[in-house]
């Protein structure tokens, strides 16, 4: 019974991995645009297949995949959109440890509290990172000026 069950198991993956690289075959014939992105691949499917193994038993996988889905996902934005990293895309590259960690946080059954001290720092960085390209110029100056006036009262009020 159990070889029946190695055997099937077997020829359902030959099957999927038949499928998906005819799939790939005809994508390529006839969108010869998808080579120009096709390393965009190299990225995404190692990550989604450490996904898929930390789900099903090694949950340290969590972290490199995490990251590797997150930079994925800011290339495949960058590619798709220009100017993307310019209005602040990049700060995915900043969360995407970030990401990795809180996964394998959520997932753990004892829950490390250690985890949460880098998660918290690198999702405040990528999000003070944002704030520039969320806010308009004249937003900005208004909590610079706020900031300093704020500043100016610390250092002149009285002890």
């Amino acid at each position: 019974m159990p070889e029946e069950r190695v055997s099937t198991k077997s020829s359902i993956a030959q099957v999927f991995m038949g499928v998906i690289v005819i799939a790939l075959g005809l994508s390529i014939i006839f969108v010869p645009s998808l080579l120009e992105n096709f390393w965009l691949l190299f990225i995404w499917v190692p990550g989604l297949i450490m996904e898929y193994n930390a789900i099903r038993a090694e949950k340290g996988l969590f972290v490199a995949g995490g990251v590797l889905l997150t930079v994925a996902l800011a290339l495949t934005l960058g590619v798709a959109f220009d100017g993307f990293y310019e209005s602040g895309g990049w700060a995915l590259f900043i969360l995407a440890p970030a990401v990795g960690l809180l996964q394998l946080y959520l997932a753990g059954g004892r829950k490390p509290r250690a985890l949460l001290t880098p998660i918290f720092v690198l999702t405040l960085v990528a999000v003070i990172s944002l704030i520039p390209s969320v806010l308009s110029k004249w937003a900005i100056i208004t909590v610079g000026a706020l900031l300093i006036g704020f500043g100016v009262l610390i250092l002149l009020k009285k002890k």
